[in-house]
């Protein structure tokens, strides 16, 4: 990946984390449970689309991962499969934290000690909320990777078609 994309992302990554913490002790619980619920909603999508295309565009390789064999896979392939696990990944992430803050938040309320903390709890909570969009966001950026390498798989036949029609005799060349 690009250098300057990592750079541009981090900024914003810390962007984001700064501006929760700031402006989220103003927003109660009780809005924030909503958007987590959002994001436990996107993920599970993100998580059945990924799983689906891993599925779908190597059956073999993801057998291989339930059996004893070892795995023979070119070095490209490995890295191929390796994005489509990422955004599998960084969906499950979300789903624990989302899951994880579904139960503790009303648990915390509870805690009478905590209530004058409720500003510093809210801070962290909706940092944590606009941790996880960003890393949601990526993840669907990231799931447009399995298009890309179906379209580059076939813009390539496309090209070898036409190289092979040039090639024959008999053919008028372009």
């Amino acid at each position: 990946m690009n250098i300057y994309i990592k750079i541009v992302g981090v900024i914003v990554f810390i962007g984001i984390f700064i501006v929760s913490v700031l402006l989220g002790k103003y927003i109660p619980f009780k809005e924030q449970m909503p958007i987590y619920e959002g994001l436990r909603n996107t993920s599970s999508i993100i998580f059945a689309v990924m799983g689906a295309w891993i599925a779908l565009l190597y059956p073999s390789k993801l057998s291989k991962a339930f059996g004893k064999k070892a795995y023979d896979e070119k070095k490209d392939d490995i890295e191929q499969i390796n994005r489509l696990f990422r955004p599998l990944i960084y969906s499950t992430v979300i789903l624990m934290v989302v899951i994880s803050m579904s139960f503790v938040v009303p648990l915390a309320k509870q805690v009478n000690i905590l209530l004058q903390y409720k500003e510093i709890f809210r801070s962290l909570s909706f940092a944590i909320i606009g941790s996880l969009t960003f890393i949601q966001f990526w993840s669907l950026i990231l799931t447009l990777i399995p298009s890309d390498s179906i379209k580059d798989d076939l813009d390539e036949v496309k090209q070898r078609e036409e190289m092979l029609d040039r090639m024959r005799p008999g053919k008028k060349k372009h």
